[in-house]
Protein backbone atom coordinates (compact mmCIF):
# COMPACT_ATOMS: atom_id res chain seq x y z
CA UNK A 1 0.00 0.00 0.00
CA UNK A 2 1.46 3.41 -0.91
CA UNK A 3 2.50 5.70 1.88
CA UNK A 4 2.41 9.50 1.86
CA UNK A 5 3.77 11.96 4.35
CA UNK A 6 2.16 15.22 5.35
CA UNK A 7 2.91 18.33 7.34
CA UNK A 8 0.49 18.86 10.21
CA UNK A 9 0.03 21.63 12.70
CA UNK A 10 0.12 20.54 16.35
CA UNK A 11 -3.66 20.90 16.86
CA UNK A 12 -4.46 18.68 13.89
CA UNK A 13 -1.96 16.09 15.04
CA UNK A 14 -3.55 16.02 18.50
CA UNK A 15 -7.02 15.60 16.96
CA UNK A 16 -5.83 12.72 14.78
CA UNK A 17 -4.27 10.93 17.75
CA UNK A 18 -7.36 11.47 19.96
CA UNK A 19 -9.71 10.31 17.23
CA UNK A 20 -7.61 7.23 16.55
CA UNK A 21 -7.68 6.29 20.23
CA UNK A 22 -11.46 6.83 20.47
CA UNK A 23 -12.08 4.70 17.40
CA UNK A 24 -9.42 2.11 18.24
CA UNK A 25 -7.71 2.74 14.90
CA UNK A 26 -4.29 3.83 13.74
CA UNK A 27 -3.67 7.52 13.07
CA UNK A 28 -2.83 6.60 9.47
CA UNK A 29 -6.32 5.09 9.08
CA UNK A 30 -7.91 8.34 10.29
CA UNK A 31 -5.79 10.36 7.88
CA UNK A 32 -6.57 8.02 4.97
CA UNK A 33 -10.31 8.26 5.64
CA UNK A 34 -10.13 12.07 5.79
CA UNK A 35 -8.20 12.29 2.53
CA UNK A 36 -10.49 9.77 0.83
CA UNK A 37 -13.57 11.85 1.73
CA UNK A 38 -11.88 15.10 0.72
CA UNK A 39 -11.01 13.71 -2.70
CA UNK A 40 -14.62 12.62 -3.27
CA UNK A 41 -15.89 16.16 -2.78
CA UNK A 42 -16.55 18.32 -5.80
CA UNK A 43 -13.98 20.99 -6.59
CA UNK A 44 -16.52 23.62 -5.54
CA UNK A 45 -16.99 21.95 -2.16
CA UNK A 46 -13.23 21.77 -1.63
CA UNK A 47 -12.96 25.48 -2.49
CA UNK A 48 -15.73 26.22 0.00
CA UNK A 49 -13.86 24.25 2.68
CA UNK A 50 -10.74 26.34 2.10
CA UNK A 51 -12.71 29.60 2.22
CA UNK A 52 -14.45 28.55 5.44
CA UNK A 53 -11.14 27.51 6.99
CA UNK A 54 -9.66 30.90 6.08
CA UNK A 55 -12.34 32.67 8.14
CA UNK A 56 -11.26 30.96 11.35
CA UNK A 57 -11.82 28.08 13.76
CA UNK A 58 -15.37 29.03 14.75
CA UNK A 59 -16.48 28.95 11.10
CA UNK A 60 -14.84 25.53 10.68
CA UNK A 61 -16.60 24.26 13.81
CA UNK A 62 -19.97 25.57 12.60
CA UNK A 63 -19.54 24.04 9.14
CA UNK A 64 -18.41 20.74 10.69
CA UNK A 65 -21.57 20.57 12.79
CA UNK A 66 -23.72 21.33 9.74
CA UNK A 67 -21.98 18.63 7.70
CA UNK A 68 -22.29 16.16 10.58
CA UNK A 69 -26.05 16.80 10.78
CA UNK A 70 -26.45 16.20 7.04
CA UNK A 71 -24.54 12.90 7.22
CA UNK A 72 -26.47 11.67 10.25
CA UNK A 73 -29.82 12.68 8.73
CA UNK A 74 -28.96 10.79 5.56
CA UNK A 75 -28.03 7.69 7.55
CA UNK A 76 -31.21 7.97 9.63
CA UNK A 77 -33.38 8.23 6.51
CA UNK A 78 -31.71 5.15 5.04
CA UNK A 79 -32.30 3.20 8.25
CA UNK A 80 -35.94 4.25 8.36
CA UNK A 81 -36.41 3.14 4.74
CA UNK A 82 -34.80 -0.23 5.53
CA UNK A 83 -36.86 -0.69 8.67
CA UNK A 84 -40.12 0.42 7.10
CA UNK A 85 -40.14 -2.63 4.87
CA UNK A 86 -39.89 -4.90 7.89
CA UNK A 87 -42.85 -3.19 9.56
CA UNK A 88 -45.48 -4.05 6.96
CA UNK A 89 -48.84 -5.11 8.29
CA UNK A 90 -51.95 -6.70 6.83
CA UNK A 91 -54.36 -4.75 9.00
CA UNK A 92 -57.50 -3.68 7.18
CA UNK A 93 -58.33 0.05 7.07
CA UNK A 94 -61.21 -0.49 9.50
CA UNK A 95 -59.16 -2.43 12.10
CA UNK A 96 -60.33 -2.13 15.69
CA UNK A 97 -58.21 -0.56 18.41
CA UNK A 98 -57.61 -4.04 19.86
CA UNK A 99 -56.46 -5.34 16.45
CA UNK A 100 -54.07 -2.38 16.08
CA UNK A 101 -52.63 -2.92 19.58
CA UNK A 102 -52.20 -6.66 18.99
CA UNK A 103 -50.42 -5.98 15.70
CA UNK A 104 -48.17 -3.37 17.36
CA UNK A 105 -47.19 -5.89 20.02
CA UNK A 106 -46.51 -8.54 17.38
CA UNK A 107 -44.34 -6.17 15.33
CA UNK A 108 -42.25 -4.97 18.26
CA UNK A 109 -41.75 -8.09 20.33
CA UNK A 110 -38.40 -9.79 20.43
CA UNK A 111 -38.25 -12.99 18.44
CA UNK A 112 -38.03 -16.17 20.46
CA UNK A 113 -35.93 -19.16 19.50
CA UNK A 114 -39.05 -20.93 18.26
CA UNK A 115 -39.69 -18.07 15.80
Amino acid sequence: MPSRSTHLDDNTDVLIVKTAKLEDRNPSQIMAAAVRWYLHLTPGARDAMRRIEATGPSAVEEASWALSRVLLEREYEALVRQGAGALRTDLPPDASEDDIMAEAVRMTRRPTRAD
